[in-house]
């Protein structure tokens, strides 16, 4: 198993969903502030195009008031544009958030026996007794006694099992 697969199976569902809303609420940040700038930009543009207007001895200074009414339902019309952008992301964000979110309500131990009989060398295990156990270690590898016995530690930790998987993990290597 690849280091980053065992990262994976290690991290919690809790944890992973925290990662990946952060992430989400990051990228909706940044829109938003892209949104702004490009706001700014658009009000710093229209001042600029006003005063260019407004100048005396412009050419243009005689059609001022149109073009500033026209200029000003353009920006008024981008504006609403990039609202309705906005609201369209984030309706769409709240959508995947809630699809996303869906994936935990999946009971956890679902979750876990499906990794664990996925990736787990011993088919079974948690409802294995001692001898079963010892019966079924002689044909697995080093990696896959290690992986054995860090389960083992970490759930029924039975001295048994430990010492007979320590004993073929010594011999192995």
């Amino acid at each position: 198993m690849t280091e980053g697969r065992i990262d994976r199976v290690k991290q919690s569902p809790e944890g992973a969903r925290q990662e990946w809303l952060t992430t989400m609420q990051s990228l909706a940040e940044q829109i938003q502030k892209q949104q702004q700038n490009s706001q700014q930009m658009i009000q710093e543009l229209m001042n600029t195009y006003m005063q260019l207007l407004n100048t005396p001895g412009s050419f243009l200074s005689g059609q001022a008031e149109q073009q500033q009414q026209t200029l000003q339902q353009t920006v008024q019309q981008w504006m609403e544009q990039a609202q309705q952008q906005q609201q369209s992301f984030q309706q769409m964000t709240q959508e995947v958030l809630g699809s996303y979110s869906k994936l935990f309500e999946i009971p956890l131990s679902y979750a876990q026996e499906g990794l664990r009989s996925a990736q787990f060398p011993i088919e079974g295990y948690d409802e294995l007794t001692v001898e079963e156990i010892s019966g079924r270690i002689g044909n697995l590898s080093i990696d896959d006694l290690r992986m054995v016995r860090d389960y083992e530690e970490r759930n029924k930790s039975r001295e048994t099992v430990l010492e007979q998987l320590d004993r073929r993990i010594r011999s192995g290597s």
